[in-house]
């Protein structure tokens, strides 16, 4: 038998050899890809790389939130100072919930109308009658968007307030602002 020289380069391409794959098993590189991938997710989810990342969130939302924070603080001294009391309340953020005969005196002239709470910066200032678990949350909620807005969440919640209004509906119940914290209201 006599055989011909190759005269094409591509006929040699035609005839590399492929193993053919079984369905289920993989390459070294799909399984190296595969195993790294766990990895990382589950030292993504531990509580070692978890907790000072969720940390360092909560810091760097409550500088970010200073300057309102500050401003709450001023509106909450005359609060505590007048027989109020102040509280640590932790969950998802940080926040101090001030209470006292001058919050409740505060809230119920308030300008825009009577409130059970409210929230500026980190500080939720609220009425001993009107305080409840969904109402700390609504509010909480607040303390959550100032420390993504920082000192932009006035702007903000007033530009949401007004492009409701402009669309002729309810400035505050149409504020996007609102209408998340009352959906985390609901999911309580």
């Amino acid at each position: 038998m006599k055989e011909t020289p190759i005269q094409d380069m591509q006929d040699v391409n035609i005839f590399r050899f492929t193993p053919e794959r079984k369905s289920g098993q993989f390459s070294l590189r799909q399984l190296f890809k595969r195993r790294m991938l766990q990895f990382i997710q589950r030292v993504a989810h531990s509580s070692v790389v978890r907790t000072p990342l969720a940390w360092a969130g909560t810091l760097f939302g409550i500088a970010w939130a200073s300057p309102l924070t500050a401003a709450g603080l001023l509106l909450a001294l005359p609060i505590v100072v007048s027989r109020g009391h102040v509280q640590l309340v932790r969950g998802h953020t940080v926040a101090l919930l001030v209470r006292g005969p001058l919050a409740d005196f505060m809230l119920r002239r308030h300008p825009f109308g009577v409130m059970n709470a409210m929230a500026i910066g980190h500080v939720v200032i609220a009425s001993d009658e009107g305080l409840s678990s969904r109402v700390l949350i609504h509010e909480l909620t607040h303390v959550r968007q100032a420390a993504l807005w920082g000192p932009l969440f006035p702007f903000a919640y007033l530009a949401s307030s007004a492009w409701a209004a402009l669309r002729g509906k309810d400035a505050y119940w149409h504020n996007r602002f609102e209408v998340a914290a009352r959906r985390s209201e609901k999911r309580f």
